[in-house]
């Protein structure tokens, strides 16, 4: 993904929305809340899925005009104030009859991902410890001499 296809994609997807979210959040409308977090989840789905599709779905080196205008359609559509907009209908329609049915293994696989993450930082961070090696006291200095 391109500057060009990033900037758009990120100010339509991600500034706006988040801008929105906050006004819900702080205007205390549960409905409001509830419509941007399906719309931050369908985001998320929707993110993952294009980075492991972009090379398919935009193969030319540099960027081209119709994807991103499909791009930034499909996420003005996911947040438009119509009763059908996008993240309503991939939401209630697609992803969570999916989270619904498989909640179990899905929740089974993020723990376990979690324990993997934890156990590389921990074993990350324990060697960045030992690669500085131990500190050296004034005590310890004063015992050379």
């Amino acid at each position: 993904m391109d500057l060009f296809t990033l900037i758009p994609r990120t100010l339509i997807g991600v500034a706006y929305p988040g801008f929105a979210s906050l006004k819900a959040v702080l205007s205390d409308s549960p409905e409001s809340s509830v419509a941007w977090m399906k719309y931050w989840v369908v985001l998320g789905v929707f993110s993952v899925v294009e980075l492991l599709l972009d090379p398919v779905l935009n193969p030319l080196t540099y960027s081209f005009p119709t994807y991103l205008i499909l791009k930034c359609l499909f996420l003005a559509w996911c947040m438009a104030p119509i009763e059908l907009n996008g993240s309503d209908v991939i939401f209630n329609n697609i992803l969570f009859p999916i989270f619904k049915e498989h909640h179990e293994q899905i929740e089974e696989q993020a723990e376990k991902t979690k324990l993997t993450v934890m156990q590389k930082l921990g074993l990350c961070i324990k060697k960045e410890k030992d690669d500085k090696g131990e500190k050296i006291e004034k005590s310890d200095l004063k015992k050379m001499e």
